[in-house]
């Protein structure tokens, strides 16, 4: 059984990632924590009384709307910060996966500039994130691509998030090499085995695309290039990718604009 959280703030960008995590594990036996962290301060815009009725609701309407489905909802409401709270969820639920809207977004870079985003990405250390954009039309999942630079020696438990996502979907698992040299170094070529090893069974190829004068806008263009992307993920390495795109001054990256989900994985120590 499928462990999934969701924080919500009752957005409609929140129940845009609840509305595609439903689409993407419709046909598995799910345990969905809808989580909402209510702030008690003086400006808060309603009380937590208030706030628990609307998310005993939303379960509820969840609920009666996949009553065909092996779905279950639970309601999670706590003084709290998301970032707590979601941490605190993953930990004592053993959560297999966390999707978050990014709000009120046009573009992947929100993902990375929305305060509770970002530090859930950045700090959660034990399970993938995916982050659904507000301008994101939800699709069935035909193809997720994963960039990487063969730096990186993958671990069979760090692949096991994409590989489920992609074997769920019936998806195609195509691997973005990112390429800042000409040719690969010996480990490179070692690491490339390794990842395609950790790959079978799973439909898909490896492709090569230069990098660009950012690695944000060289993921915006894997998706201008291909349509059929529905989803693009990195690995969050203490070195490598992950740590170039967050250094990046996303803010002022105007070209890097996509209209896809977006997957964090998290590096197995």
């Amino acid at each position: 059984m499928k462990k999934i959280i969701i924080p919500t703030d009752f957005s409609a960008n929140a129940q845009k990632a609840i509305d595609y995590a439903l689409l993407l594990f419709k046909n598995e036996t799910c345990t969905f924590y809808i989580l909402h962290a209510y702030h008690d301060a003086p400006s808060a815009p309603g009380s937590k009384m208030t706030f628990q009725e609307e998310l005993n609701k939303l379960v509820k309407v969840l609920q009666a709307q996949n009553t065909t489905y092996n779905h279950r909802f639970e309601a999670i409401l706590e003084t709290d910060s998301v970032f707590s709270l979601t941490k605190r969820t993953v930990f004592s639920e053993k959560a297999d996966y966390i999707f978050v809207g990014t709000k009120g977004l046009s573009s992947l870079r929100e993902a990375f500039i929305g305060t509770n985003t970002l530090q859930l990405i950045r700090d959660i250390t034990n399970c993938p994130i995916i982050s659904v954009p507000s301008v994101y039309t939800i699709n069935s999942l035909k193809e997720i691509v994963f960039a990487t630079d063969f730096k990186h020696t993958f671990k069979t438990e760090e692949l096991a998030p994409i590989v489920q996502m992609a074997l769920i979907c019936n998806a195609d698992l195509n691997i973005a090499h990112i390429k800042t040299e000409e040719n690969l170094s010996d480990e490179q070529k070692i690491n490339k085995e390794v990842l395609r090893n950790g790959l079978k069974g799973v439909k898909g190829h490896f492709f090569e695309i230069d990098l660009q004068d950012s690695v944000a806008n060289t993921l915006v263009q894997i998706k201008k290039t291909n349509q059929n992307v529905g989803m693009l993920s990195i690995l969050k390495t203490k070195h490598g990718f992950f740590q170039t795109l967050t250094r990046e001054n996303i803010v002022k990256s105007i070209a890097f604009k996509t209209e896809v989900p977006f997957m964090v994985l998290p590096q197995i120590e």
